[in-house]
């Protein structure tokens, strides 16, 4: 999950993986809370620091394989990460998928 979002994101290097992290569980709860979807797996990731050498490490043991759902969790993150000149165009097809997903029975559980 988070190298395929990352890897829509204009930015290269790691200085806005924290962001990028926090942005993945906002959108998972935007998704499962205010639409009552039910997510196809769980997203598990964190972010922690090496003492000694104070490199970061992320780890993602997210069980979300779903397309559909990391197309929306991308869009998410594409909104609100950085100032994008498409966010009008980004928050309707963020709203569409969300739509869709509200709609099927794969779902809803």
């Amino acid at each position: 999950m988070f190298n395929e979002v990352k890897g829509t994101l204009p930015i290269s290097g790691d200085g806005y993986d924290a962001e990028i992290i926090m942005q993945i569980k906002a959108a998972e709860l935007d998704l499962t809370t205010s639409t009552e979807i039910v997510m196809p797996g769980v997203i598990q990731i964190s972010r922690t620091q090496d003492p000694q050498t104070g490199a970061w490490t992320v780890t993602d043991n997210s069980t979300v394989k779903d397309q559909l759902v990391t197309t929306a969790i991308a869009i998410w993150c594409q909104m609100r990460i950085g100032n994008p000149p498409n966010y009008d165009n980004l928050l309707k097809a963020y709203e569409s998928l969300k739509g869709q997903m509200r709609l099927s029975r794969f779902y809803n559980g």
